[in-house]
C-alpha cells in the first residue's frame, strides 16, 4: 500500500484529504497540531490504516519527533502533503500602523520555511518510495502579479505563500533531477470545519469536494512532470 504524510491535518483541507487517500487505499500519517479537535480520533477509530502523529511544521523539535515516529511505522514513503498554514488577520499592513513584525515571522516560519524544513526531514523516506513526490498547498493571493488591483490584505500572509511557491521553485530545481515530482495547488475558498465536523455557511467550497480533486491530482502522473505549475479546484493553470 502507498503511505502519505499530511500535515494540518485536524480539519478542513487536510483532514479531508486524509479521509479521501484512506479510501483510495492509502496509509495515511496526519499531522496532528490543533488539541481541541478530535476528528482524527474518530477516523482512527474507523480506519487503521490511519496514524495520527503529533506535529507543528513551525518546529524543528517537533518536525525531527515526528520524524522518528513515522520510523517506528515505516522506512519509506511515496508521497508527502504540506498543508499546514497559519492564517488569520493580523495588524500588519502599511495603512495600520504600527506593524507588528512578530506577525510576518511566525507567517514565514509555518507557511514558507516550515514546508521547506519538513521536505529536508522526510527525504530520506521519500528517496525510499516509488512515487517520490512533493505536495504544497498554496494560494491565489501567492501570484503577485494577480494581486495589483486588490486592496485590504494584510502582508503575512501573502507573502509567505509568495515565498512558498519560490521555496517550492528552488527544491524542483534541485531534487527534479533525483526523480522528484512536485505538485503546487491553490484549494479555492472554503468552509470552515468546526470541532462537530459541520461545516461553515461562509465560503464556497466544500473541503470534502476539493480534496477529490486535489488527490486526483496528487497521485495522478502528468506528461510534463519537468514543468512546475500552480494547479487549482477548477484544473486551471495559475501564473505565480
Amino acid at each position: 500500500m502507498p503511505k502519505v504524510l499530511i500535515t494540518g491535518a485536524d480539519r478542513g483541507l487536510g483532514f479531508a484529504l486524509c479521509k479521501e487517500f484512506l479510501r483510495r487505499g492509502w496509509i495515511v500519517f496526519g499531522g496532528k497540531f490543533l488539541q481541541d479537535y478530535d476528528l482524527l480520533e474518530q477516523e482512527r477509530e474507523k480506519n487503521p490504516s490511519l496514524h495520527i502523529v503529533p506535529l507543528d511544521v513551525g518546529d524543528t523539535e517537533s518536525i525531527a519527533k515526528s520524524r522518528d515516529y513515522v520510523a517506528e511505522k515505516t522506512g519509506s514513503l511515496d508521497m508527502l502533503i504540506s498543508n499546514a498554514a497559519l492564517m488569520g488577520q493580523v495588524q500588519c499592513s502599511i495603512d495600520e500602523p504600527p506593524m507588528d513584525l512578530q506577525a510576518p515571522w511566525n507567517s514565514f516560519r509555518v507557511n514558507a520555511l516550515g514546508p521547506v524544513h519538513l521536505a529536508e526531514y522526510y527525504l530520506p523516506f521519500l528517496d525510499k518510495g516509488d512515487m517520490k513526490r512533493l505536495c504544497f498547498i498554496s494560494s491565489e493571493v501567492s501570484c503577485i502579479t494577480l494581486m495589483k488591483h486588490r486592496s485590504g490584505n494584510s502582508y503575512p500572509y501573502p507573502m509567505s505563500k509568495s515565498s512558498l511557491n519560490m521555496g517550492v521553485r528552488l527544491m524542483h530545481n534541485l531534487l527534479f533531477s533525483q526523480g522528484y515530482s512536485f505538485r503546487l495547488y491553490h484549494p479555492g475558498w472554503m468552509k470552515r470545519q468546526m470541532q462537530d465536523s459541520t461545516l461553515s455557511e461562509l465560503a464556497a467550497l466544500d473541503p470534502a469536494d476539493t480534496a477529490a480533486h486535489a488527490a486526483k491530482y496528487f497521485e495522478t502522473p502528468l506528461r510534463d512532470e519537468h514543468r512546475l505549475i500552480m494547479y487549482d479546484y477548477l484544473s486551471q493553470e495559475w501564473p505565480f
